[in-house]
C-alpha cells in the first residue's frame, strides 16, 4: 500500500505542474499496490484549492473529490491521538516540518509501505524514515521508484 502525499495528486491532476508528467508515471506504473491518503491530505486539498482558485464551497468539495477520485486514493481513518503521540516521538529524529511529520507518521499508522512525496525535505530524510518508520519513500529519487 501506497500512501500518497498530497504534492502528488496535485501534479497528477494537473497538466501545467512540473512534475505532472513524474506523477502520471509513478501512479501508472504502481497502481496495483493500493494507494491511500489521510483526512490531512484531504484538509490540505481544501485548503491549497481555495487559495489559487476563486470557487464555491460546493465546486470546491467538488473538485477535491474528483482528485481523490482520479488518482485512486482511499482515504483512510487514523486515531489522531495517536498521530501526536507517535509525531512527538519522531519530531526530534526526523527534524521534518510539522505538515510532513504528520504525513510520514499518519502512513506508518496506516500501514503504507512505501511513501509517495514530492517534497525535497522528505526525500532528503528517506533513509531515516525508512530505518524509523519502515516506510520506504519514492517520488524525486529515480533510482529509488
Amino acid at each position: 500500500m501506497i500512501y500518497l502525499d498530497t504534492n502528488v495528486l496535485i501534479a497528477y491532476i494537473n497538466p501545467k505542474d512540473a512534475l505532472h508528467r513524474r506523477a502520471v508515471n509513478l501512479l501508472s506504473r504502481r497502481s496495483g499496490e493500493g494507494f491511500v491518503a489521510s483526512q490531512l491530505v484531504v484538509l490540505e486539498l481544501y485548503s491549497v484549492f481555495s487559495r489559487v482558485m476563486s470557487v464555491s464551497d460546493e465546486e470546491l468539495e467538488a473538485l477535491v473529490n474528483y482528485t481523490i477520485k482520479a488518482c485512486g486514493v482511499e482515504v483512510v481513518q487514523v486515531e489522531w491521538d495517536e498521530v501526536y503521540r507517535s509525531a512527538l516521538s519522531y519530531a526530534n529524529k526526523l527534524k521534518l516540518k510539522v505538515l510532513d511529520l504528520l504525513h510520514v507518521v499518519v502512513a506508518q499508522l496506516a500501514g503504507a509501505k512505501t511513501f509517495m512525496s514530492f517534497d525535497r525535505d522528505i526525500n532528503s530524510m528517506a533513509s531515516v524514515i525508512e530505518e524509523l518508520l519502515d516506510l520506504r519513500v519514492i517520488g524525486l529519487d529515480y533510482d529509488r521508484v
